[in-house]
This record gives structure tokens, sequence and C-alpha cells, in this order.
């Protein structure tokens, strides 16, 4: 099995007032991307929605070394390099228009039961990756285990219908995009190259109202969504140059 390929561009939409990609379009290409190729090989959502099931994201990681420009072109190599009970691994590689790598990304996935909310089990579907695993490692450090952020909360946010995805949870970009909403305007101005590290540990859904915690250290940017519980939904980690 070979890797796939997909041309893509910066378009105006994806951008900030820097004519940069942001990390949030960056990211919203690279889901794409994985949605895209999970069709077009025979195991996207469709195939699942028989069964009242879907691909949901619980760990990413993305490093850009730099950010492309409005109207870039680039080209982006996917693969799925292993699997086991619970989660599937896809890697993605970014490559400019004279082939030279910039990016790269590690993400893990699972099934969800749509009826419980809850993860299943590969072997449901044994042959969802039949003839998809591409004998290469992934390009860079798998995605993190982030550990708990202990500040107390920087931003409040109630989940609305612009935030929700058709996995009726809260979107991956949105996520991000908060993050970035609370940082001071000269970090996305001054941004050259980021890591960005995610996991995911419960759903954020429709009318929730959520509070992040973010700490900041030299090199890493630390935040933390939970619920009016207090329970942990997620967690992110930023190393920005």
């Amino acid at each position: 099995m070979e890797k796939s390929v997909f041309k893509c561009k910066v378009e105006p939409r994806n951008v900030d007032f820097t004519s940069r990609a942001t990390v949030s379009s960056m990211c919203d290409i690279i889901l794409y991307v994985a949605g895209r190729d999970a069709h077009n090989r025979g195991f996207g959502i469709q195939v699942l929605a028989d069964k009242n099931f879907g691909w949901v994201l619980s760990r990413l990681c993305i490093e850009l070394d730099y950010m492309p420009r409005e109207y870039d072109e680039f080209t982006v190599h996917t693969w799925i390099s292993d699997y086991n009970r619970l989660s599937s691994t896809r890697n993605f590689t970014l490559t400019d228009g004279a082939g030279r790598e910039f990016g790269r990304a590690v993400t893990q996935w699972c099934m969800l039961d749509y009826d419980t909310r809850m993860p299943v089990d590969m072997k449901t579907l044994e042959k969802v990756h039949d003839g998809t695993i591409v004998d290469c490692p992934s390009p860079c450090e798998r995605p993190r285990r982030l550990g708990a952020v202990k500040s107390e909360p920087i931003l409040e946010h109630k989940v609305a219908y612009s935030d929700i995805d058709f996995n009726r949870h809260m979107n991956t970009m949105r996520y991000i995009d908060l993050i970035f909403d609370t940082m001071p305007i000269e970090v996305p101005e001054k941004l050259e190259a980021v890591r960005m590290d995610i996991n995911f540990l419960r759903e954020a859904l429709y009318g929730d109202l959520l509070s992040l915690k973010g700490e900041c250290s030299d090199t890493v940017r630390t935040y933390e969504f939970a619920n009016e519980a207090g329970d942990a939904l997620c967690r992110f980690a930023f190393e920005i140059r």
C-alpha cells in the first residue's frame, strides 16, 4: 500500500491579518485530508454510519516549520501506519512546491458509538484496515500525553450551534481559535514555527458551559478546557517560535 497524495492551497479564508495560514486552518486541512482519504479508500463516515458509528479524533500533533502564506500551494502525503483495539494512527507530511518538507502531523482516531457515546473495539469492523497499512513510521514524535493545567480560568464559553460538527460535539478548530483569542496579539503576529499537541478526553456538547485554563512558560503554552462539573475535556500544548 502506498501513501495517498493531495494537492492543497492556502485560500483567503485560511489566513489571518498577517496573510499567513492560521494554526486552526492548517489543522482543518489536515483533518479534511484524513476524511477524504478514508472516503476514497472505503472506510469513511458513510461506511460506519450503517452501524451508527463514527470516527473521532483522540490525539493530534502537528509541526510546522513556517506558516504558509495566502495562495501558497502545497502537497499533503498521508498514510496509516498502525492500529490496535481502540486506536488507529494516521500520519501526514507537508511539502512545498519545490518538494521541500515543511510540516508533519500524527493523528490518532477511535470509533465512537453514537448511541452510547463510547469507543468501539476496532475488531467490530475487522475489514476497516484491510490493505490500508503503509510500512512507514510516523514522521515526528507522536502526540504527547499532557498533564492537568492548574491555573484559574481565563475564559468561559457556552457551546453554540456554530461550534459543533457532524458528530454533534465541539469542533477541533473552535477550541484552537478560542485559545488564540486569549493570547496577546503579538503571539500570532510573530509566530514563525509551531508544534501543537492535543489530547481529547471527553466531548463538549451543545449547550455545555466550558472554562479554559492556561499556563505559559518561556517555551510552552498549555491549556485545558473543562465542563461545569470540573471534568477535563481536552488539553493543548503549543511550542511557538
